[in-house]
């Protein structure tokens, strides 16, 4: 069995196995980690730059010292397994890290291989005959290089292949199994990872190089990589080339959306992350269908500009908005767009490590909505996503509120109600339309596994009686 197969197996059987045992003695609000793969988790340890796929460590020895290696960076006290709470942030923790490397998937059917690809780095160029392969070749400030070859490199003739690289370089890691072999090398300064996997029509040959001053920052995508190469059963090196990527997360420019006249502003941020013109409203009366939910909370939400990132934003006031502070980063005003209109808005208070940001307009706002205080969502009661995913302005989504978690201070909101990329600052409301939370973050693995702030947290004054009318504002 391949070295990496192997090695994939161990850590499915042995995480799965943690995952069922911490689920039968968990509480009913914590994360369902059977729905996490063991896949998953070392995947994770990959993307957070504590699992390597150049070691001869024994399986369970070596994700065992990458778990304890990720506990370490991150303050935990080191123990033999990862807890659940653990296991959720070392998933957001990768997933942040994947998008920061634009990592998307390039796939060619045709042939039958994919392969994953650092689209922030490197742009495919073209499919191109090349000294009897067919070369993927990459523009960028990495070596990124694919060859599919047939013939002279099968799995017949992969061993002779092999030993020809092994006594022109001398590598710092090799590894070699019946379908493939892979080895990392310096040349002069850069450092370099190939791996290749055969089939007995040919082979997919995969290379990466990363200038040795940038392999503490960019290392981690060796294993990447090496991860992401797959080459299907029907695999057909002879068939013309139809290359895909799937397209990264698009950006506000793409929707031609103009952007503020005037970015400067005179605003003074605090480091709140918090209004006092929030209006809490607890549950009563009966629940509207999701219709009627966006009918009436609709109005309130606003699709937000910060340069070149896309996100939402909630009014709860006349003039104050909650957003998250990773959609508007570093501008000190946005752009509300609502149905067409656009207006600026600036930003007023800011908590960064709680992802608050609080935004405000001059002009007045037609609606806003009230917030539902904390104490009173109910996990297994109805929830809607308001928001902007894609760039796609209105977007609703239903689900329910499956648990209630704390983060370092912070109050979340998990739900089944979809978020995706440019939901961040949306909202997540009730089924009578009071906002529960601004939808934050989600899980690229596992199912539903999506996350808000609780919208009370934004509130300067937290004492405050909420009122008991249900009446839209």
């Amino acid at each position: 069995m391949p070295i990496l197969a192997s090695v994939r197996q161990a850590f499915c059987g042995l995480i799965c196995s943690l995952a069922l045992l911490c689920a039968f003695g968990a509480l009913a609000q914590d994360l369902p980690v059977t729905k996490i793969t063991g896949d998953d988790v070392r995947q994770a340890l990959i993307w957070t730059g504590h699992y390597s796929v150049m070691t001869h460590a024994d399986p369970v020895t070596a994700f065992h010292d990458a778990s304890r290696s990720w506990q370490k960076a991150r303050g935990y006290p080191l123990t033999d397994a990862l807890s659940d709470e653990q296991m959720t942030e070392l998933l957001a923790d990768a997933a942040r890290q994947k998008d920061a490397f634009g990592w998307t998937n390039l796939e060619d059917k045709s042939v039958g291989f994919s392969i994953g690809v650092p689209t922030k780095l490197v742009k495919f160029a073209a499919a191109r005959m090349s000294n009897g392969a067919m070369s993927y070749d990459f523009d960028g400030g990495i070596t990124y290089t694919i060859r599919v070859s047939y013939g002279d490199l099968s799995c017949s003739r992969l061993k002779e292949r092999y030993r020809s690289l092994l006594q022109s370089f001398r590598p710092f890691y090799t590894a070699r199994w019946s379908g493939g072999f892979a080895i990392g090398v310096q040349i002069g300064s850069q450092i370099n990872y190939a791996q290749a996997l055969c089939r007995e029509s040919g082979a997919v040959f995969a290379e990466i190089g990363i200038p040795q001053s940038m392999v503490a920052q960019q290392g981690l995508l060796f294993s990447a990589m090496a991860e992401s190469l797959q080459v299907d059963r029907q695999f057909n090196p002879t068939a013309v080339p139809h290359p895909k990527i799937e397209q990264p997360t698009p950006i506000a420019n793409d929707f031609h959306v103009t952007s503020a006249a005037n970015e400067t502003s005179d605003a003074k941020a605090d480091g709140d992350g918090r209004t006092a013109a929030i209006q809490r409203e607890v549950r009563s009366g009966s629940d509207l269908s999701v219709e009627q939910v966006f009918e009436k909370a609709s109005a309130a939400v606003y699709m937000v500009k910060a340069g070149d990132r896309m996100g939402s934003a909630v009014a709860v006031s006349t003039h104050d908005l909650l957003t998250n502070c990773h959609v508007v980063k570093d501008k000190p005003s946005v752009t509300l767009v609502h149905g067409g209109k656009e207006q600026r808005a600036d930003v007023v208070s800011t908590n960064d490590k709680a992802d608050r940001c609080v935004l405000h307009t001059t002009d007045t706002l037609p609606a806003w909505v009230t917030v539902r205080p904390y104490d009173d969502i109910k996990v297994g009661e109805r929830a809607i996503t308001i928001g902007t995913p894609q760039g796609l302005e209105l977007t609703v989504g239903e689900g329910i509120v499956s648990s209630k978690r704390s983060h370092e201070g912070s109050r979340l909101v998990q739900t089944t109600a979809p978020i995706s990329q440019g939901s961040s600052g949306g909202g997540l409301f009730d089924a009578q339309g009071h906002l529960l939370a601004i939808t934050t973050f989600y899980l690229k693995v596992g199912q539903n596994l999506n996350f808000a702030v609780a919208a009370e947290d934004f509130a300067r004054s937290p004492d405050t009686k909420p009122v008991q009318t249900s009446a839209a504002p």
